[in-house]
């Protein structure tokens, strides 16, 4: 027998079936190997059962509340790990090392990608809708330390109070690299913008050296770096905030690790390193997760030593990625992004290969406007992606070579299969381009060692004459096609038809010569708040009621702005491949609404018209209603301001009970209340003020006083809950409104959505539960739905069927119960059933 440069063993030719038979035996298969794999597929199917059973509403509040501290918990795992094992690194290291040589090759490449990115690749050549969302994610773990998306917020002193929080299904180890980063930084999307460069570097630096260890040779393991560092789509990424270069630097350096390990030295101490690599791994995308069985076949003698190591290693990566299978749970199905075939099905798999292949083969004519560069990669580049994988299927079959390389790479694949069948994942839609970064270290790799083996195969030349050879045409191709192909990256090649990315980089510039307090309405408030604005959505403005809008105008001294971009022009068509996203009549409604003024139009830059509006006032609501605020309660005190110079007489209720009239004649004045007759529990406030117009203007303040036999319900623990769409929001309705129930708002409650139920461990004995249940305002297309209260299990009270205008003030006898259950039932249909229990409160009596 003797050796090549890759340290395969040349052998007679064998049956595959005589292999596998010398592989088994060699293996002895005994009594605990089975222990092993049972215990393993239990640990499997245990997971996938509670994944399976995961109601949506639990998994979106569970990925909020404990997500962040669940990656941090990770991360300082992975500290740990490299802790533990730096007297192995310092013991080996200098063996693992390449030459000089080879590290002057690297260099001088990685220079010159370097140069071509920041000569050639700007902030508008990114992905968008997804980033900014990792970014404002980002925000979330830094300022608060949950693991959703600040959805709108609002910025006061440099720090985000977030306002509407939601999950997102991918992307939460790139959150939290931005959350670490924001401690060094400013907090914001220019911060986030500088963070996926160095991560480009250190994963060709890191593929680079693992190569150099399985190939045996610097110079081929030089001409798969340079493969993977000139693909079209990576040096864009390297500009951007995309969660896919994370994913590739993860990789390269687990690569690099299980290079670094031999598989005769491996220990627990080197799997406190990799496991949590992989759980990090996990959550760059969501398909990653059916990507640890390669990780575990590498050491596949190690697991078999003792039956315990493979379910222990499994069970780890498991825990380790559970925010990621979590949040699948959570979009059980995500097939929002529509198209001729249905998400999860063959027919979609199928379509989708097609699709992209017939896109990587496009032999049209380069421009800045399409073809060659309309695809991730150079054509060049799939013509020898193609031919070198064929070529070692062919010697895998014929020579019986690379099978064990085979078994891992296709394992592998399975995260690609899942995206293929799972999404609308063809690269004729540009954001989905990126999506091709999971297979590049591999194609990379297939691309040099096909070209290396076809070399020797039928030239018989020398192992590092071929390296030479295929690291110097690795070369010459990633530069002289980057170079030649530069006019189509500077005109933004790929995303090209992405005006919402130069929207982005022309707001992130104009908005900053806005007043600091401004509030911008836009159809993507996230990516204002990445950029460090207040900002909410559209149809959230729309729901603001008069007293809402009078206090940001307020707020922000009347700087509220509302913006009509890309997403605010035409209609949806559902029957796209692509996520629709248009906001066109809630803009319209807006403006038809509000007294506006353009400030701001720019059609030429991007072939639609990008407008500023500045809201002056809202139609139909008297000058006097507009100037007239009311705060909350402090301290047994209410301050009225007005910015008009009449006097105005109020007259007021608390409790329900009339007391004494007051003036207001300056342009702030403190109603003070009778301390007397405020309570313990819930008080409210209804003001009613003879406006100069005639008109009668009420206004509702709820307050509530804590005392040793009253809990407010709003601020004890959900014990668990169930809900068909959305999820329970507190002190807001389902929608992330102020709970309105036939127009009167209130402060506290529940805001639900049928079919649901809620339910709280009592931390006392309580007797009564004060509450007022309805369909909320913004519920108008309902059909009505019932109310059901039930004490330990048992049923005291089910409403008759309530419609939109309909609401119940309830007192509920609880005494002796440890559980209530609040419960939302749908009337034909649950549509439109956003269900309020408002100013929920529990009473003991003394």
């Amino acid at each position: 027998m003797k050796k090549d440069t890759l340290g395969r063993v040349e052998v007679k030719r064998k049956s595959l079936r005589q292999t596998f038979i010398e592989w088994k035996d060699s293996l002895h298969w005994d009594k605990p190997q089975n222990i092993m794999l049972v215990v393993t597929a239990v640990v499997l199917v245990s997971a996938f059962v509670i994944f399976n059973n995961l109601s949506v509403s639990y998994a979106r509040h569970w990925d909020i509340e404990w997500g962040y501290y669940s990656i941090l918990l990770t991360f300082l795992l992975l500290v740990a790990g490299v802790v533990v094992n730096i007297p192995f690194v310092a013991k080996h290291i200098r063996g693992f090392l390449p030459s000089g040589k080879g590290f002057c090759g690297l260099a001088l490449l990685l220079i010159v990608f370097s140069a071509f990115i920041f000569a050639n690749i700007g902030n508008t050549h990114r992905v968008l809708s997804d980033e900014t969302s990792w970014e404002s994610m980002g925000l979330q773990m830094y300022f608060q330390h949950t693991g959703g998306v600040c959805n709108e917020g609002i910025w006061t002193d440099g720090v985000l109070d977030c306002k509407t929080e939601v999950n997102n299904f991918k992307g939460k180890a790139l959150g939290f690299v931005y959350s670490l980063a924001f401690n060094f930084m400013a907090p914001n999307r220019d911060t986030a913008l500088l963070v996926n460069y160095p991560f480009y570097i250190l994963s060709l630096i890191a593929f680079f050296l693992a190569l150099c260890k399985w190939f045996k040779s610097d110079k081929l393991a030089l001409a798969a770096t340079a493969f993977l560092g000139g693909m079209p789509i990576y040096l864009l990424q390297s500009r951007s905030a995309s969660t896919e270069v994370l994913y590739i630097l993860l990789l390269a350096v687990l690569m690099a690790w299980y290079a670094f390990v031999p598989t005769n030295k491996v220990t627990w101490k080197h799997f406190l390193f990799t496991v949590p690599l992989l759980g990090f791994f996990a959550q760059t995308r969501q398909e990653t997760v059916f990507a640890f069985i390669p990780f575990a076949l590498y050491y596949y003698r190690y697991f078999l030593e003792k039956p315990y190591r493979l379910p222990a290693f499994v069970a780890s990566v498991i825990a380790v990625s559970w925010p990621s299978i979590n949040t699948m749970a959570a979009y059980r199905g995500y097939d929002f992004q529509g198209g001729t075939h249905a998400a999860h099905s063959l027919e979609n798999f199928w379509f989708n290969l097609k699709t992209n292949i017939e896109v990587m083969m496009n032999l049209k004519q380069d421009s800045a406007f399409g073809g060659i560069m309309e695809n991730p990669f150079y054509t060049t580049f799939t013509v020898i992606l193609l031919l070198a994988t064929v070529w070692l299927l062919f010697r895998m079959i014929y020579s019986r070579r690379y099978v064990r390389g085979f078994i891992l790479g296709i394992t592998f694949c399975m995260q690609i299969f899942v995206i293929l069948l799972n999404v609308s994942g063809t690269f004729t839609i540009d954001i989905n381009q990126r999506y091709v970064l999971v297979a590049l270290p591999l194609f990379a790799l297939l691309m040099a060692l096909g070209l290396y083996d076809a070399l020797l195969f039928t030239t018989k030349m020398k192992d590092d004459a071929a390296a030479k050879i295929v690291a110097g045409v690795a070369c010459l191709l990633s530069v002289g096609l980057m170079l030649y192909h530069a006019p189509s990256y500077k005109a933004n090649m790929l995303y090209y038809k992405n005006k919402l990315l130069a929207e982005e980089d022309f707001l992130n510039t104009e908005l900053a010569k806005y007043p600091k307090n401004s509030v911008f309405i836009y159809a993507r408030p996230w990516q204002m708040l990445a950029s460090g604005h207040t900002s909410f959505s559209e149809s959230t403005f729309k729901n603001w009621n008069t007293e809402t809008f009078v206090e940001w105008m307020q707020k922000s001294n009347g700087n509220i702005y509302l913006v009509r971009g890309q997403d605010g022009y035409g209609t949806v068509n559902r029957a796209s491949r692509v996520v629709g996203f248009k906001t066109t009549d809630q803009i319209d409604d807006i403006l038809s609404n509000y007294k506006n003024e353009r400030v701001l139009m720019n059609a030429r830059d991007f072939g639609y018209g990008l407008a500023i509006y500045k809201i002056i006032s809202k139609k139909g609501v008297s000058h006097y209603a507009q100037n007239f605020m009311v705060s909350e309660e402090s301290n047994g005190m209410i301050v009225v301001n007005k910015r008009f110079p009449e006097s105005i007489a109020c007259g007021y209720k608390l409790n329900d009970k009339e007391q004494a009239e007051m003036l207001v004649s300056n342009n702030a004045d403190t109603l003070l209340l009778d301390s007397a007759k405020i309570r313990a529990g819930m008080n409210r406030v209804v003001l009613s003020c003879y406006m100069p117009d005639e008109d009668t203007l009420v206004t509702y303040r709820d307050f509530f006083i804590e005392g040793d036999n009253v809990a407010l319900l709003s601020n004890l623990k959900m014990e668990k809950f169930f809900q068909e769409w959305g999820e329970p929001q507190k002190n807001t309705s389902v929608d992330h409104n102020k709970l309105t129930l036939d127009g009167e708002p209130f402060r506290y409650g529940i805001g639900s959505h049928a079919n649901s139920g809620i339910e709280y461990s009592l931390p006392r004995s309580f007797d009564w539960l004060n509450v007022v249940v309805g369909l909320d305002d913004e519920s108008a297309c309902g059909d009505g739905a019932y109310f059901a209260v039930e004490a330990d299990g048992r049923e005291i009270y089910r409403s008759k069927k309530l419609y939109t205008t309909d609401k119940e003030r309830l007192r509920l006898n609880i005494k002796g119960a440890r559980s209530i259950n609040l419960r939302v039932l749908m009337g034909d249909n649950k549509d439109c059933d956003h269900g309020d229990w408002a100013d929920a409160w529990l009473e003991a009596e003394k």
